[in-house]
């Protein structure tokens, strides 16, 4: 490694899409919990850690944000959508009104979006074809359209999760490198313009430095 190379020891995910195409059951099968059909409905939005190991053999925190589905909740889930590297975009295969609403989500990140990668996740493959609403061919065309790398998914068999994550993971963290880049850049121009001194009571301040 070299001297000054950027390391990010984390990459950050949020999982968005309507409320039951699996985005719990997902975030539990990269975990590697044991499936079940019984799991609450996500309110709000959930912070779940785990290690993942990159393609370069780093070894970096994965921190996954499960988030609601319910409209009314929409707000909050997309609060993580800044901070985060990429965002996973969840669909189920049997349910054609979920597969539609991925254009709500994607609209709504629009004004949020800060370059992170993203992809589309039909989950539920598992389920007989013949009752799926949405096909690969379909699904495949619309993310081509929309930029987006397409995965078909089964929380339940833990089919195209690993590849999934994979993918995103890896491709996010370029980006979280990125940023960092650009934090170290903001502070050292902070320490350029400006010092620390020590006001009233001893509290400390930042002043900005007279020009020579």
């Amino acid at each position: 490694m070299e001297k000054n190379e950027i390391r990010p020891s984390s990459v950050k995910l949020v999982f968005l899409g309507d409320s039951s195409v699996g985005k719990t059951c997902l975030c539990n099968s990269i975990l590697h919990i044991e499936f079940t059909q019984d799991v609450l409905s996500t309110i709000g939005t959930e912070k779940i850690e785990t290690k993942f190991i990159l393609h370069n053999g780093q070894d970096i925190k994965l921190i996954l944000w499960d988030t609601a589905g319910q409209e009314r909740f929409r707000s909050v889930a997309l609060s993580p959508v800044k901070t985060c590297h990429g965002i996973v975009f969840v669909f189920e295969l049997t349910s054609r009104t979920s597969f539609e609403n991925v254009n709500i989500w994607l609209d709504s990140v629009k004004d949020i979006y800060t370059g992170q990668k993203m992809v589309l996740f039909g989950n539920k493959s598992d389920i007989e074809k013949s009752q799926w609403e949405v096909t690969r061919e379909e699904a495949e065309a619309y993310a081509k359209k929309m930029n987006l790398k397409y995965f078909e998914t089964s929380a339940k068999t833990r089919k195209g999760v690993d590849e999934g994550i994979s993918y995103i993971v890896n491709e996010s963290y370029p980006i979280a490198v990125e940023r960092i880049k650009n934090q170290n850049i903001q502070l050292k121009t902070d320490e350029d313009e400006y010092m620390t001194v020590r006001g009233c009571f001893g509290k400390k301040k930042k002043i900005k430095k007279k020009k020579k």
